[in-house]
């Protein structure tokens, strides 16, 4: 049975609390700053626990070695310019 509730997660991008938003039943992730805009919105193919295992990974890969975010969740952003340095840290 596909799971109708949104998984939620705060964690720390590039210095800025964001909250994901993650519908296990479409596949659709919504990422949000503090005040609720929207950062950017996808599409995740995998499950909640990979997502999120995926954001772990970021926050304690060196910033050298990082996959750029625009590959990793699409290019659908508010932001027009290109962070070519992104940190995660879950709080």
């Amino acid at each position: 049975m596909l799971a109708t509730k949104p998984c939620i997660a705060t964690c720390v991008i590039d210095g800025v609390a964001v909250t994901l938003t993650f519908f296990p039943n479409t596949g659709f992730l919504r990422i949000t700053d503090i005040a609720g805009a929207r950062c950017r919105e996808t599409t995740w193919s995998a499950s909640w626990h990979s997502l999120v295992t995926t954001f772990r990974e970021l926050s304690e890969t060196p910033e050298d070695e990082r996959a750029d975010p625009d590959t990793l969740f699409g290019c659908q952003s508010c932001d027009s310019e290109r962070h070519e340095e992104s940190t995660v840290a879950f709080v």
